[in-house]
């Protein structure tokens, strides 16, 4: 009898413990699930009636746990499957920390780099800044543009190595390579991006090909749009629920935050209310004053090498509307976001092909559906077209109307982590993180689409001299007609009217351009 009483307490016992076990681990399920909804909540993107949802949810997995350890059967199963949830769940946790993390990264900018060179001729023996310095180089800077960053890298230079900087003042990056061509110097000091300018010239294509880096200086400086308004200009307003952002669209591999020629200008007007947007794409190639070179013209693309500030300065200049915010793409890091996305539909104008590195792909005239490597070379190709950049120019549009589509879809629940993780190195923008999360709230709660329209200001090519550069170059001079109705589209959109892109298309101007 006693042996008796003895196992039977020895398996109340056994059960005593495998309740204490599954009651812990039903706790540490609440725990991990309350932290799961507590980030989910802090990324700002989740609405709260899907946090509560699942909130509830997770809430009654630990209750039907504990129920479950009445029996001891059952009891094994609500451990085995407190265990299965916890670890579901806080793999729930890691995707949403690190989603988090890359937003922190990609909103809020307020800042952008500068990346000053020391170059010299590539067949130059010379590899490091002392030896040139020990053999008295003679080196070039910019007299007036971007100044302060040469006497700064020169003085960065001085503190840290024995000698002296020996300088040249020159006008124009053209004229600096003009004086290492005509070995005037042995080498200059500027910024990368106004090196890419003049592999982008007709007299000086690839000429960063003949140079080596011998010291690279990174710079940090604050975007600051201009302070003052011009009292004459006449800007259209905007209601609550509507803004203005300027898409700047570098076509380079590297950082998001370095200064670069902007070979996408895209103005995106914003109506919430009606969920229209309207993109406005401008030649990178305009010939137009830029906002700090005091009425000479220059190519649109420039401005991006003084700043995406100068940029959004010199559009405003152009159209009747206050950029609110600006979005810089880095569209060679789209490749992994459009993957991540499962695709986007694009539409052709035309049936064509191109390659790209190893690859050719080709594109049916109509909707195609896109990975990655196939929209980068759809958005880059030029060359297929008489028009060149004017229809680069739209389809780079398309891809960005796709992309807007794509996130949309409950693809990007699936996928938000992986897509945030590919926006953070290829996108960054100066909304908070409050306002990107209430957009994106706003396309998971609505059941309406977005209506993306479009339309692109025209002009005509053209030669002229530009303020980078000092030289002739070719432009494209602005159709000011076209001008004129991008502004009526940007106050329709502001005022709440709906259009469709063939009405767009329809009341444009006409013309051989």
């Amino acid at each position: 009898m006693a042996t008796g009483n003895t196992k039977n307490h020895k398996k109340k016992a056994k059960l005593s413990k495998l309740k204490i076990a599954g009651c812990v681990l039903a706790g540490i399920e609440f725990i991990i699930s309350v932290l799961f909804i507590y980030f989910a909540i802090s990324t700002k993107v989740v609405p709260m009636k899907y946090a509560l949802l699942a909130g509830v949810v997770l809430g009654i997995f630990p209750i039907l746990v504990v129920l479950m350890q009445m029996n001891k059967k059952t009891g094994v199963v609500g451990i085995v499957l407190a265990v299965i949830i916890s670890a579901v769940v806080g793999y729930g946790i890691y995707l949403v920390r690190h989603a988090d993390k890359a937003l922190d990264k990609v909103t809020g900018k307020t800042t952008e780099i500068t990346v000053m060179n020391v170059y010299i001729k590539k067949d130059d023996p010379v590899n490091s800044i002392n030896d040139a310095l020990a053999q008295n180089y003679l080196f070039g800077i910019l007299r007036e543009k971007d100044r302060d960053k040469a006497d700064e890298t020169i003085k960065q230079i001085e503190s840290s190595v024995s000698g002296t900087v020996q300088t040249k003042e020159y006008e124009t990056i053209f004229d600096v390579a003009k004086a290492m061509n005509d070995s005037e110097i042995q080498g200059f000091i500027a910024s990368s991006a106004f090196v890419s300018a003049l592999d982008g010239s007709e007299e000086y294509q690839h000429f960063s090909d003949g140079l080596k880096i011998i010291l690279e200086k990174q710079i940090e400086t604050v975007v600051e749009k201009k302070a003052e308004d011009n009292p004459e200009k006449e800007e259209t307003p905007k209601a609550a629920g509507c803004f203005a952002v300027y898409l700047s669209g570098i076509d380079t591999f590297g950082s998001v935050s370095t200064k670069s020629r902007s070979d996408v200008n895209i103005i995106a007007i914003v109506n919430r209310n009606t969920r229209q947007i309207m993109l406005i794409t401008t030649p990178r190639d305009f010939h137009v004053p830029l906002s700090i070179s005091d009425g000479h013209k220059d190519k649109l693309t420039h401005a991006g090498i003084y700043g995406i500030e100068v940029s959004m300065d010199t559009l405003e200049m152009i159209y009747d509307v206050n950029l609110d915010y600006y979005v810089r793409l880095n569209f060679s890091g789209f490749i992994n976001i459009i993957d991540a996305l499962g695709g986007i539909d694009v539409y052709s104008q035309y049936s064509f092909g191109t390659p790209m590195e190893t690859d050719y792909f080709t594109y049916e005239k109509g909707m195609n559906h896109l990975y990655g490597k196939a929209a980068l070379a759809f958005a880059r190709e030029r060359h297929s077209f008489g028009d060149g950049d004017f229809q680069r120019g739209r389809n780079q549009m398309e891809v960005i109307k796709g992309v807007i589509n794509a996130l949309e879809s409950s693809q990007l629940l699936y996928n938000f982590s992986e897509v945030m993780e590919e926006l953070s190195n290829t996108f960054e923008t100066n909304m908070t993180k409050d306002e990107v999360g209430e957009l994106v709230q706003e396309m998971i709660e609505s059941d309406k689409s977005w209506n993306v329209l479009s339309y692109e200001v025209m002009g005509y090519p053209d030669w002229g001299v530009c303020y980078t550069g000092g030289g002739e170059a070719s432009v494209v001079t602005p159709e000011w007609r076209c001008v004129d109705y991008a502004n009526e589209l940007i106050r329709r959109t502001l005022d709440g009217e709906t259009m469709t892109q063939d009405e767009v298309k329809e009341n444009a101007p006409k013309g051989n351009f």
